[in-house]
């Protein structure tokens, strides 16, 4: 008897397998917010994601990566870029397994580093209480910090997994630094009211409550410090001087660069944080170095300019708003004492925080802390603070949030955890100083940049402000951009060799 081949129509055979899918989803969409029924759906729309991903995960971590958004319906409310880092990070591996010409971006003098410091913050982690997650019925807290640095190095892999077009590079460093200003969607959204509640479900929260709390204690002072500020108005800077050099934007042919570069300075003074316009005067003045404008006449003139901009902005600086004048007080300028008052206060906060903590440097020197957190020893310090038994800044100390980089390190991690993270900031810097002197051209503008931001951040971190677990995201996601950029040493002299032999006006090595 014949064999008879039973044919079945693709559009009949998707939609035998999609029908029961939507009537499942339908069944527990019934109760949207039920914890199982969100587990579902979001599993639901990952297999389908699946095809997507595959291709496009790497874009979609370039674009996550300073965008600032959470899910807060989701435990331990994870921003888009942790859960995207190790998304990405295992399509990357799938991708490696099913293609042979698929590979990774290595550059081993910048991976070393970075597994070292894993592995130290692992066996710590081990040796000092394991890792407990409270918003997952842990019996401790501080293991958010543990999932900030793994996801942190999950992303440096999955951010070199591929190398990113040169024609294309304008397009994701776009993607990847203005993001930023979607920071500021809480703050809009709390000042909308109820109606628009729905947007903080996508965007962490605690910014809008720091903001709200302020309104109520300085209600009459007009000090409101808005977090969303003190990170759109980096990432419009950032962008801006990584697209363009610093003589590109004061180009008065062209003025809307420089008028978006003074937006930026306008939002980074009005947010009310001085480390905010810190770190711009150090990324500013770091990059006029590195772009050798300090040998040019743009010096004079920029020095000018600041003379005419002091003598007309200072005598008036009291007129100002009051964030305005807290975040330039640490210029030696008179403001008023509101805002004076204000960041004195902090400033002796941090101080007696700092004297508190360098104590217990011996202590951890060999073995660290780490950041488990015994959620008892939390409540009665909480309750002695409330009291006034102990010093308001020794719930800092219990939960490591010391405002000081170095103290971010060597406490939790010790002497090992200080070795590895040093390793890693030098062996970044030489890798950045490289693409800077020897990288394609038309790459000459990024890395420029990316040179002179990262330079300045370790400045930042070790003298003015710092957290381990959640700076190293912000130095690993710079890097892996470069690495997806510019590829391996070795694979940038081979392209600049050969560009030269085709008489392209690459730099040639000294």
């Amino acid at each position: 008897m014949a064999n008879t081949a039973i044919k079945i129509p693709r559009a009949h055979l998707i939609m035998a397998l999609c029908l029961p899918l939507a009537v499942l989803l339908g069944y527990f969409l019934a109760e949207p917010m039920d914890s199982g029924s969100m587990a579902v759906i979001i599993f639901v729309g990952i297999i389908l994601a699946v095809p997507l991903l595959m291709k496009w995960y790497h874009p979609g971590l370039i674009l996550a990566w300073n965008s600032t958004v959470a899910f807060s319906f989701i435990p331990g409310q994870p921003y888009a870029w942790m859960l995207l880092s190790v998304v990405s990070l295992l399509f990357a591996v799938l991708n490696r397994s099913v293609d042979p010409e698929f590979r990774f971006l290595n550059v081993p003098s910048l991976t070393k580093p970075i597994i070292f410091l894993a592995a130290v913050v692992a066996i710590t982690c081990l040796m000092t209480g394991g890792f407990g997650l409270r918003s997952f019925g842990g019996g401790s807290y501080g293991g958010r910090n543990y999932v900030y640095i793994a996801a942190a190095v999950a992303g440096y892999f999955a951010l070199t997994s591929c190398r990113i077009p040169i024609e294309r590079a304008g397009l994701y460093i776009t993607m990847f630094f203005l993001p930023g200003v979607m920071s500021l969607i809480p703050a809009i959204a709390y000042k909308l009211g109820p109606a628009f509640y729905f947007l903080i479900s996508f965007f962490p929260a605690n910014g809008i409550v720091e903001q709200a709390m302020e309104e109520r204690s300085f209600m009459d002072a007009g000090i409101v410090r808005i977090s969303g500020l003190g990170f759109a108005g980096p990432a419009l800077y950032a962008f801006l001087l990584a697209r363009y050099r610093i003589r590109d934007l004061v180009d008065l042919s062209k003025p809307w660069r420089l008028i978006f570069l003074l937006l930026a300075a306008v939002v980074c003074a009005g947010c009310g944080y001085r480390s905010v316009l810190i770190l711009f005067g150090l990324t500013f003045c770091g990059l006029f170095f590195f772009e050798g404008l300090h040998r040019t006449r743009l010096l004079a003139v920029f020095c000018s300019v600041a003379l005419i901009g002091s003598a007309i902005v200072l005598p008036n600086i009291q007129k100002m708003p009051l964030p305005v004048q807290r975040t330039i007080s640490f210029l030696p300028v008179k403001v008023n004492p509101l805002a004076e008052e204000s960041a004195n206060s902090s400033t002796d906060w941090r101080l007696n925080v700092w004297k508190s903590a360098l104590p217990e440097v011996p202590k951890y020197f060999f073995k660290g802390k780490g950041y488990m957190i015994d959620p008892a020893a939390l409540f009665l310090t909480e309750m002695s603070t409330r009291h006034k038994i102990v010093d308001p800044y020794e719930i800092q100390l219990l939960t490591g949030d010391y405002h000081s980089g170095p103290l971010s390190v060597i406490i939790p991690f010790g002497i090992f955890g200080v070795i590895a993270f040093a390793w890693f900031l030098g062996a970044s810097i030489r890798y950045l100083h490289y693409n800077y002197r020897f990288a394609d051209e038309r790459l000459k503008t990024v890395n420029t940049f990316l040179l002179a931001f990262f330079s300045m951040k370790i400045v930042f971190f070790i003298v003015v402000f710092g957290s381990l677990f959640s700076d190293l995201a912000s130095f690993v996601g710079l890097l892996g951009l470069s690495v997806s950029l510019n590829g391996p040493p070795s694979k940038i002299l081979s392209e600049t060799e050969t560009a030269q032999a085709e008489g392209s006006p690459l730099e040639a090595f000294s």
